[in-house]
């Protein structure tokens, strides 16, 4: 039975309790969104700033690291390039999704309006939170690096695959593989030491047992794992590797932007009108995301979703603008995103 009427006050009742039925709103877990809005504040002036309106394009701008000029003397006439920049368009996706609400439609219910209300607002974020992780796996996964500078970056261990743009580590050497992964990263110059990691199947699985193995073990595998962020994710999978893949990527080179618009920041209007209006809220859940919210309401018969025939019917719709983000290089094809695959 729909719109709430299993639960009206037709008889002897009594509820759940929330923490007993949390399993019904889980929530998968979301490594590539933490991690992209985490990196939010990649522009000098913010997306709010310079973004005035959904159809307005925004580019950011960066300049090129210049390739040297081979020389091995001094000389009175020397020449050299005068460098340049690259840009980076910023394209945004539109998440929303709805509920509607009456303002009678809980009157004789077992759960209040304000108990439907929280609920159709936590579905909708999680709904959203569900569509931004999933294309973000799709697009770093997409965007990974076709060019890198060693094809041996661990002698014979690893084979870099140039149909798949992935690594591919041996299967007997599983227990390091993310030592195989850090290593792909320093021979390709990323040698912070510090490095974001996605991973998809086995990897994940084997990274949380090899990092028990510390200094009280007869193998001692956890020192691998000094400045690896590694985050299991349910999303990614590669079909040429069935065993699971790893994302690796130095840290703050992805990121994800979000932009509502200017009405939905002041506030503006009436949710209870028939014009509506226009809020929003931070994500209650810390990713940071600020959510629009536009509303408005109209006279209704809700009789066939559990109100009554002279009722008030209120529409609601959560959303957010989002932009994938990864640092820009003037070499068609590299890209900051790894792919390390188990073989």
């Amino acid at each position: 039975m729909a719109n709430f009427t299993s639960s009206n006050l037709v008889a002897a009742q009594t509820r759940l309790e929330k923490k007993f039925t949390a399993p019904e709103s889980r929530e998968k877990v979301l490594p590539a969104l933490k991690l992209g809005f985490s990196n939010a504040n990649i522009l000098i002036k913010s997306a709010n700033e310079i973004r005035t309106r959904e159809d307005r394009t925004v580019t950011a701008y960066a300049l090129k690291r210049q390739s040297r000029v081979p020389g091995a003397q001094r000389t009175a006439t020397h020449t050299g390039p005068s460098g340049d920049s690259m840009s980076m368009p910023l394209s945004w996706t539109t998440y929303s999704d709805t509920f509607s609400i009456s303002l009678k439609q809980m009157d004789n219910n077992i759960f209040s309006f304000q108990d439907a209300f929280d609920q159709n607002m936590l579905n909708c974020i999680l709904n959203i939170h569900s569509q931004i992780e999933s294309d973000f796996i799709a697009y770093l996964l997409a965007q990974r690096t076709q060019v890198v500078k060693t094809t041996t970056p661990v002698g014979t261990r690893v084979n870099w695959n140039s149909t798949n743009f992935a690594h591919e580590v041996s299967a007997g050497d599983q227990k390091q593989f993310f030592q195989m992964a850090k290593e792909i990263m320093v021979q390709n110059y990323y040698n912070n030491g510090t490095y974001d990691c996605i991973s998809g199947g086995q990897p994940y699985i084997d990274a949380s047992f090899w990092a028990a193995q510390g200094n009280g073990n007869a193998q001692n595998t956890a020192f691998q794992f000094t400045g690896m962020n590694i985050e299991p994710s349910v999303d990614l999978s590669d079909a040429n590797y069935p065993m699971g893949v790893t994302l690796v990527m130095a840290r703050g080179t992805t990121a994800l932007i979000d932009w509502i618009p200017k009405q939905n920041r002041a506030g503006y209007g009436d949710y209870n009108s028939y014009l509506g209006g226009y809020g929003s809220f931070k994500d209650p859940y810390g990713t940071n995301i600020t959510f629009a919210v536009h509303a408005y309401a109209l006279r209704s018969d809700t009789s066939a979703t559990n109100g009554i025939q002279q009722d008030n019917l209120m529409q609601f719709e959560i959303s957010v603008d989002v932009a994938q983000a990864l640092t820009p290089y003037s070499n068609a094809g590299e890209s900051p995103v790894y792919e390390v695959a188990q073989m």
